[in-house]
């Protein structure tokens, strides 16, 4: 097995695998949506995430539209909201196992 970086859903998922038969992201979507048709939606969500964190770690959250010296807009608020929702993951995933 490669590398493996835990910020994305497939390998959450296959790790997981090794632990439990369960349909990780199925029971995600349950527990936090109450709707097993959500999964697909919260594992885009965390993608929307780990792109807005690698832009920051990776680009010096620079948009290189707008020329050198200008960043991607960043709310405290957006913020929040992603730690929140990691957070959300995480304790699903936990009372999940």
């Amino acid at each position: 097995m490669g590398e493996l970086i835990f910020q994305i859903q497939d390998n959450i998922d296959d790790v997981i695998k090794y632990m439990s038969n369960k349909k990780l992201w199925d029971e995600v979507a349950i527990k936090i949506s109450g709707n097993v048709k959500q999964a697909n939606q919260i594992k885009q969500q965390l993608i929307l995430i780990v792109v807005c964190r690698n832009k920051i770690a990776h680009q010096a959250d620079i948009d290189r539209t707008l020329g050198l010296g200008n960043r991607w807009p960043m709310h405290e608020l957006l913020v929040g909201n992603a730690i929140d929702y990691i957070e959300q993951v995480v304790e699903s995933i936990h009372h999940i196992l």
